[in-house]
């Protein structure tokens, strides 16, 4: 949906097509490739997600360099993520959830997206600085994490934001906390997990653009500019809000800065997660 967002405003920006090509598959690596191989000019346009910094360490053999082959263009978005229970859970907060995986380690279940997903990333990371042993469960199915947390098999369960509101919304799912470090507009009322007591706490999956290395610096900042134009209009707050993002931009040259530091901060990550590279 961003990347229609962005090819329409940039179309009409530069009376010319911009085009959004789909290339599913391999958990987005088929289109980091086909961006990795693009001519170095800023044709092609890689709007991509937190699995970039994470592709090194969970995969023994890439046909890119996720670090080297690409020059940032910007940032627009942190997509948070919502720990929910079955609204007739006996955990009322994060404090509950805890307190019961300590008197009875090992016996709390979540799920998520799959073996080194962003939510496999944030469970794992939670038991970590929580202290507690909670058993991870992958699922390839990321609407069926849900459909077992409603009905009981599962303690708990990680998912996107903009998943969590619709069941929230309609009484299915209680949310407990969110990953983000503040409170994420769509879910005002439910606490960050920093707050509830794991202080730093802070698992967010960017929205960001890349394009091939060696593009011309002036290229890449025109890029980075009308973006972020794009990004810093009511229509495009309206739809992350819509999604329960939260706004995170950053031009070219703050992705730059921040890039080596991302990879080192997932591979962390990864690493507590316990996820092994395939």
């Amino acid at each position: 949906m961003l990347a229609r967002f962005f090819a329409a405003y940039m179309s009409k920006q530069w009376n010319s097509t911009v085009v959004v090509e789909n290339k599913v598959g391999s958990g987005g690596q088929l289109a980091t490739d086909f961006a990795a191989k693009a001519a170095p000019d800023g044709t092609v346009i890689l709007i991509t997600t937190s699995a970039h910094f994470t592709y090194p360490y969970l995969h023994a053999k890439l046909p890119f360099d996720a670090a080297q082959d690409f020059a940032p263009v910007a940032q627009f978005v942190q997509g948070a993520f919502a720990v929910v229970v079955a609204t007739d859970s006996p955990f009322k907060t994060i404090q509950d959830l805890i307190n019961e995986a300590k008197r009875q380690p090992g016996t709390i279940s979540y799920a998520s997206a799959g073996v080194g997903s962003p939510t496999h990333m944030a469970g794992a990371q939670f038991g970590h600085m929580a202290g507690i042993n909670i058993v991870h469960i992958p699922y390839k199915d990321a609407s069926q994490v849900m459909t077992d947390v409603i009905g009981g098999q599962l303690q708990m369960g990680l998912t996107g934001t903009s998943t969590a509101m619709s069941m929230i919304q309609a009484g299915k799912l209680r949310a407990l906390a969110v990953t983000a470090p503040k409170r994420v507009p769509a879910l005002a009322n439910v606490p960050t997990l920093d707050e509830s007591g794991l202080r730093g706490y802070d698992v967010t999956s960017p929205i960001f653009a890349l394009t091939r290395a060696g593009t011309p610096p002036a290229t890449v900042s025109e890029i980075s500019r009308i973006m972020l134009e794009a990004a810093n209009t009511p229509e495009f707050k309206q739809v992350a809000d819509k999604l329960g993002y939260v706004m995170d931009l950053q031009d070219s040259a703050k992705m730059r800065i921040n890039f080596p530091g991302e990879f080192a901060r997932w591979k962390r990550m990864v690493e507590i997660s316990g996820a092994k590279p395939g």
